[in-house]
């Protein structure tokens, strides 16, 4: 009997011992956009195109990424690099050239930023 009690304690610590503390891996930065009519209303459909850069989104170049809003009129962006966004959204004419552009700062690691973006016609240069 001492016997097998010492082989249970020796198990039991020898098992508290191997285990480990589990390391929380913080999920890479998310970009939701939310696209609104200037009536406030979501929009469903909407191209939302993501850029690296302000010239990028000027130029229309080297897209990062195209989503479509869903009904909700949302766009996730997932397993983006930290850094700054810029994004052009249109549909049926309208875009967000008189609106936001752009996350105000750059985007964490385990951070999910979300930005409301109003769609209108757009501005003429």
């Amino acid at each position: 009997m001492k016997r097998f009690n010492l082989i249970a304690v020796l198990t039991l610590v020898l098992s508290i011992w191997s285990c480990t503390d589990e390391e929380y891996v913080k999920p890479a930065p998310q970009l939701q956009i939310a696209v609104i009519s200037k009536y406030l209303t979501p929009i469903d459909g909407a191209n939302v195109t993501l850029y690296n850069t302000e010239n990028d989104l000027l130029m229309k170049t080297d897209p990062i990424s195209t989503l479509q809003t869903d009904q909700a009129g949302q766009a996730l962006f997932e397993n983006l690099e930290e850094q700054r966004y810029f994004f052009y959204v249109e549909k049926d004419g309208l875009d967000n050239t008189s609106d936001v552009a752009a996350t105000k700062n750059a985007i964490e690691t385990g951070q999910r930023f979300e930005v409301v973006v109003k769609i209108a016609t757009p501005i003429e240069y």
